[in-house]
Formats: structure tokens, sequence, C-alpha cells
């Protein structure tokens, strides 16, 4: 197994221009929300400026993807809000996509943070075939990244999680890592102590139209959480990127160094065996 080694960068600045890269699932039944709701987030947060949305595979396939981020941003995203279709596996890792090409012509315009909120293939492709531009993005923001050692348990989860961004495309992350453009993880570390609840849901559904949209597939996600693992809500893992670029001052950080490590398979864990 390959692992992403902890590295946080320094402070983004208020009122930064982003551009958001994900992987939205939001839908009935067992899907990952987090996604949506930092994309939510992000829609509410006026210290952001986002220039452009770009999908990725990882919770789900780039045709399931594509058309959940398209529903989330013309519903509750900002009016006239580009969307860009991007990599639909690890092995495109450099082949140009509608999103590749459009985060290209973005930071050709204006020095952007990027917030990478699934696998990194679309921003490793723009960092691949145009190296010039590393110096034109402010840092990556990415869900991903642990300390030596770690393992990502909750509850009652006989094996870990997975780092699941990172391990979708390793080589994505090595490029970042080459590029030395300035990167900040947001990682299971500190977003594992964040829990939304059934008390959080239910008033959530009564906040806003955004809300109460997500609420219907959070509550499957949170049924999900509560059989498997135990426990009494679900981690909003992306929220964590989104928050930082909001207000980095909120978050204590290190700046540490940062390696990719080939290592036994977590899922080959068994806490039950130890």
């Amino acid at each position: 197994m390959k692992l992403l080694l902890l590295s946080l960068a320094p402070m983004v600045m208020a009122g930064a221009s982003v551009w958001i890269d994900t992987d939205p699932s939001v839908q009935r039944g067992v899907h990952e929300v987090d996604d949506g709701f930092a994309l939510l987030q992000a829609f509410h947060s006026p210290e952001l400026r986002i220039r452009g949305i770009s999908i990725v595979f990882g919770n789900a396939p780039l045709t399931t993807a594509l058309p959940i981020g398209k529903e989330i941003v013309q519903r509750f995203g900002p009016a006239g809000m580009p969307i860009y279709s991007g990599a639909a596996g690890a092995e495109e890792l450099g082949a140009e996509t509608d999103a590749s090409r459009a985060i290209a012509k973005a930071l050709k315009s204006e020095r952007l943070t990027i917030l990478v909120l699934g696998p990194a293939t679309n921003v490793a492709t723009v960092l691949r075939n145009h190296p010039e531009l590393a110096r034109r993005i402010e840092r990556i923001i990415a869900v991903a990244g642990r300390r030596p050692g770690q393992r990502f348990l909750t509850g009652k989860a006989t094996r870990p999680f997975r780092d699941f961004n990172f391990e979708m495309d390793p080589q994505a992350f090595q490029v970042i890592l080459d590029s030395k453009v300035p990167l900040v993880l947001a990682p299971w570390e500190i977003s594992s102590k964040v829990w939304l609840t059934r008390a959080d849901l239910e008033r959530l559904l009564k906040s806003n139209p955004a809300s109460a949209w997500l609420t219907a597939a959070a509550s499957d996600w949170l049924d999900f959480w509560k059989k498997s693992f135990d426990v009494d809500g679900f981690n909003p893992f992306d929220t964590l990127a989104v928050g930082y670029a909001i207000e980095p001052k909120a978050f204590r950080c290190e700046s540490l160094p940062a390696k990719i490590e080939t290592l036994a398979d977590d899922n080959n864990y068994d806490l039950r065996k130890q």
C-alpha cells in the first residue's frame, strides 16, 4: 500500500480565488455525501471566490459523479458557475480533458488555490502537461495524508479505512510533490474529530433548501455508519479542506516533510487478529 505522509503548509489568505476539484456521489443508499456538504459549504462562504468546479472519478464513477455535480451546482451554486468533466481513472493521468484544459486556462488568468476533494488526477495532469503553471497555484489543499504508522479506525470497525483519495491515484500526488507547489493536507487526523449526528441532520433539514436536499442521502449514510461501526454520526471529511480555505487561522498546523511510501495493505490489517 502506498502512503502519503502528512505535510501541512502555510495559510490561505481570506478572499482566495479557488478552484474545486471533486468526486461527488450524493444519492440515496450507501454513498459518500461529504463532497456534497463541502460544495454547499463553499457556495455559502463569501470568503471564497469560486472560479470553477471540475469532476473526477473517485467516490463514484465519472459517469455518475458528473451529473450529480452538475445538479448540485445548477440547483445551489452561483449562477452560471462552470463545471467540467475530468479523468475517469488513474490511467488517464496526463490525458487532457475538459477539466484539465479549464484549470490550465483559469491559472493563466489568475493565481488560484485549488481544493482537491477526490483523487488528484485532474490537477496532476495540469502540472505534468503544463509545469510552467505550477507558479500560478497559490497552494493545493488536498483531502489526504497521514503520519507514519497511523491507521484510520473509527467506532467498532475491525479494519482501517483507506486513505481513499490518495490511494486511488498515488502517482498524481507524486506529480504534485515533484512540482513543489505548496501543499496543505486536510487529513483524517483532523477531520475524524468532526461529527454530523442525527440531531445535526434534523436541524439542517429545516435550515434551507440546499441542506434539506442533501439530508435524505446523508441520513442513509448515517444509518450505514451506525450499522457498520456502531457510531452515532459520520465524519464529513471534505468539509475540512473548505473550512481551511475559508478561515485558516481556525486551525493549528505543522510544516512537515512529505513523501510517498509503499507498505503492507491496510485492507489486510484486522484488529481481531492483533
